[in-house]
């Protein structure tokens, strides 16, 4: 679940740098994020193939780690000057939603695996109301 969050917080922070910077700052900032992802992304896949106990963990976590290394770096290879500044800004956009898209296959895929929800809070017991003498 670890790579599902470095994929949702790199995925949510790209798309919003997208609208929220000029093309030239979100391209270098898209580029500084998939250097990091990437790094992640094979760490995690390196763990997921050789530390993994079951079969369906290796799959789930080292094939979701290869993938989010993948993307990461063909994001990089956009935005270091592959691309004008304006392309490789949309790019860094479909990045971000690759990298959420991928966030939600890892959730899913760790809860199919597990075979068990998030544990969920109880609310607390009621307690009858207090009856009114009269």
């Amino acid at each position: 679940t670890s790579l599902a969050l470095v994929n949702l917080l790199a995925g949510a922070f790209l798309v919003t740098a997208t609208y929220g910077f000029e093309p030239d700052v979100t391209v270098h900032i898209g580029f500084g994020v998939s250097i990091a992802v990437v790094l992640v992304g094979l760490a995690m896949g390196y763990f997921g193939y050789t530390g993994a106990q079951k079969q369906e963990e290796k799959l789930g976590l080292g094939l979701l780690g290869v993938l989010t290394a993948t993307l990461a770096a063909w994001t990089i290879i956009a935005t270091a000057g592959t691309f004008p500044d304006d392309t490789a800004r949309w790019l860094v956009f479909a990045s971000g939603l690759g990298h959420v898209a991928l966030a939600v296959a890892g959730i899913i895929s760790h809860e199919a695996i597990t075979g068990a929800a998030a544990p969920r809070r109880r609310a607390p017991a009621r307690r009858a109301p207090a009856r009114r003498r009269r």
